[in-house]
């Protein structure tokens, strides 16, 4: 069976830690899959909004995807679903972090019905100290700055933590303890997403099936972290690149090569070339 949408991870398989965007070869590679009639999306997550700056504006790379955390679904440029996080339970969270040094809620501000807004971060669940040792310690700014408390209508965010202050597992078993409703995803080296109990990107994927009218056998999926194993586990043909988490590459169909060396662009430009069939 031809492939015929291709959903990306973003940090750690699409943009190497540490890189501003994708690489060029990536960006060619995203517009002649198109052009052969295979649909692209990011699978992050990462709000839209965020995402723009990863491909420097080309909107033809984001016109289709899950985002959010599987919590946004963009098809052909419109936004065709959005769910938003329980309110009460996100300010359960942030009591709970205001007694933890090291840790802070990074969301997302709440975007119009297109998925369009604010591009920057909040923060909340943190004093401005704490806040300012965190961004020196991590380097992530909080362009919209710190709330005493998150507004209503936040669809996306992380908990972002310093390991020079506290470990992640212990932040995250404490913020399990005191808020049953929320589940934390490790998605980066410093940072694990916040999603409703029981809610993950796979969530998302009969939305997208049913809009582009396609198969699993028709979706060829890459991810490197344990916000992935969802959709690897739910899609047949799953790649992970080289520098993936171990329970990663264990259930991939496929590793492919190191994220650093374009090995996913490798694939998709292979895409086009065999007409949506994976040839490795």
């Amino acid at each position: 069976m031809a492939i015929k949408l291709v959903l990306c991870d973003m940090d750690g398989t699409l943009v190497p830690f540490g890189h501003d965007g994708v690489s060029d070869r990536t960006i060619r590679a995203i517009h002649e899959l198109v052009e052969s009639g295979i649909h692209f999306g990011p699978s992050s997550g990462r709000e839209r909004g965020d995402l723009v700056r990863f491909f420097y504006g080309d909107e033809l790379c984001l016109g289709t995807g899950i985002m959010g955390g599987g919590k946004m679904v963009y098809v052909d440029g419109e936004l065709v679903y959005r769910r938003t996080l329980p309110y009460d339970a996100l300010l359960d969270m942030v009591s709970e972090l205001l007694l933890i040094d090291g840790a802070v809620f990074n969301f997302y501000l709440p975007t119009d019905e297109h998925g369009r807004g604010p591009a920057g971060f909040g923060a909340a669940g943190v004093t401005p100290q704490q806040l300012r040792v965190i961004s020196e310690h991590l380097g992530e700014g909080f362009s919209f700055g710190l709330f005493p408390e998150p507004p209503e209508g936040v669809t996306t965010g992380a908990i972002l933590f310093d390991e020079q202050q506290v470990t992640g597992p212990e932040v995250i078993a404490r913020l399990s303890a005191a808020c049953p409703e929320i589940d934390f995803v490790r998605s980066a080296p410093y940072a694990y997403d916040v999603l409703e109990k029981g809610w993950s990107k796979v969530n998302a994927l009969p939305i997208i099936q049913e809009s582009l009218g396609v198969g699993l056998d028709e979706i060829a999926y890459f991810g490197d972290s344990h916000n992935d194993l969802t959709m690897m586990e739910a899609i047949p043909n799953s790649f992970c690149p080289a520098n993936g988490v171990p329970e990663v590459k264990a259930v991939a169909r496929y590793v492919i090569g190191d994220c650093e060396d374009d090995s996913v662009a490798e694939v998709m430009e292979s895409l086009v070339r065999h007409r949506g069939r994976i040839v490795l």
